[in-house]
């Protein structure tokens, strides 16, 4: 009934006497008398304009939301017909008074979770896979990114740029990505494992996969949030070996991270072929 008043337009006093009395009719009947059927071709003859106040039941085949569980998403689909649970009201405790302890449906930060936003120096570039293979074409670049907090760090918001000729390569983080107290990431040219060579962890792509991002001869990196510049490094032209990356050791004093003489190559490998220590620490070499 309420669906056609709304798609008609016209009042109640212009239907005829018979049409008041079986629109109050069944106006008051119970709406567990109510065909289901009735209301859902109701709603298909009001037209795409009728408003509709049921939400579409979730498929069976669709992943839970993030922050649930399979058993929640189950548990979801056989409340869908209700989706407050009840009458839409807030859950109440025994005394009639909201439930503080309810669920709110937001997971909201991880334990642990940093309180401040990024600031500089919060993040360091300390490795770098400059020539994966020898020559042009090389998708197999990365870098490392290491957290200095000891808090779990939300990315988003996290902006990279490095000039590639006349251009310049960037990449942005436009949702959640939390990285644990001194952990790691990646940013590589390409997140494809067969063409990045199995990076392990958080690997995020430089925008459109260029290739060649790290140049030989030497660039520079900054990452920023809201035009803040949380960490930038320029780096020379360095002796390089294919397939090994050049790394700051752990052991060296931040301060020494723009002193390149005391950079190494990666004597450890995670992929046959390949040195370096992507997504962990800088312990294969050693200050010197």
């Amino acid at each position: 009934m309420q669906t056609i008043v709304a798609s008609t337009g016209k009042p109640l006093a212009r239907l005829g006497f018979s049409s008041l009395l079986l629109v109050a009719a069944m106006s008051c009947a119970p709406s567990s008398s109510r065909p289901l059927g009735a209301a859902t071709s109701g709603l298909d003859d009001a037209g795409d304009d009728a408003p509709s106040t049921v939400e579409p039941a979730a498929s069976a085949d669709e992943p839970p939301r993030r922050g649930s569980s399979e058993d929640d998403a189950a548990a979801s689909d056989g409340d869908a017909g209700d989706p407050s649970g009840s009458d839409g009201a807030a859950p109440e405790s025994d005394d009639g008074s909201p439930d503080d302890d309810a669920p709110s449906g937001d997971d909201g930060p991880p334990e642990g979770a940093c309180t401040q936003p990024l600031a500089p120096g919060d993040l360091v570039i300390d490795e770098l896979m400059i020539e994966s293979v020898a020559g042009t074409g090389d998708y197999g670049e990365w870098l490392e990114v290491a957290s200095a907090l000891d808090c779990t760090v939300d990315l988003r918001g996290l902006h990279g740029e490095c000039p590639r000729g006349a251009k310049v390569v960037t990449f942005d983080v436009s949702d959640d990505l939390w990285i644990p107290p001194h952990g790691f990431f990646v940013v590589a040219d390409s997140v494809d494992p067969t063409v990045n060579h199995d990076l392990p962890g958080v690997v995020i792509g430089w925008l459109g996969s260029p290739g060649d991002v790290l140049r030989n001869d030497g660039t520079t990196i900054t990452l920023s949030v809201a035009g803040t510049v949380i960490d930038t490094l320029t780096y020379p032209e360095l002796s390089l070996t294919v397939g090994a990356s050049m790394e700051f050791p752990s052991d060296c004093a931040p301060s020494q991270r723009t002193d390149f003489s005391t950079w190494q190559t990666a004597t450890a490998s995670w992929f046959p072929g390949f040195e370096g220590t992507p997504s962990a620490a800088n312990t294969d070499v050693s200050c010197q």
